[in-house]
């Protein structure tokens, strides 16, 4: 029953994401305090990078659900999106 209720909350917040299409609102949705703990059960182990599993699927979703779906676009979103929270730059280059 808490499975179903959580699923459709996703669901309405995904829709609302969806029309929003960033990464950032796509990132807030995967680690909402309804979410978080089971995005994080499903994570294989690894190392935080730069771009940690959480906000690379973010902005893989983000990038499918936007209208202009290039790579640049998500990654100068993204690029954006750290400068504006105040966190490290990074490269906007999308190549290897």
């Amino acid at each position: 029953m808490r499975s179903n209720k959580l699923a459709q909350n996703a669901q309405q917040r995904f829709e609302s994401c969806r029309q929003d299409s960033s990464a950032l609102s796509v990132f807030n949705l995967l680690t909402s305090d309804e979410l978080l703990d089971e995005v994080e059960s499903l994570l294989l182990k690894h190392h935080e990078r730069l771009f940690p599993p959480t906000e690379t699927l973010s902005m893989f979703l983000a990038q499918a659900l936007n209208q202009d779906r290039s790579r640049q676009k998500a990654v100068h979103d993204s690029a954006i999106n750290r400068t504006v929270g105040h966190l490290p730059n990074c490269s906007t280059a999308t190549g290897g």
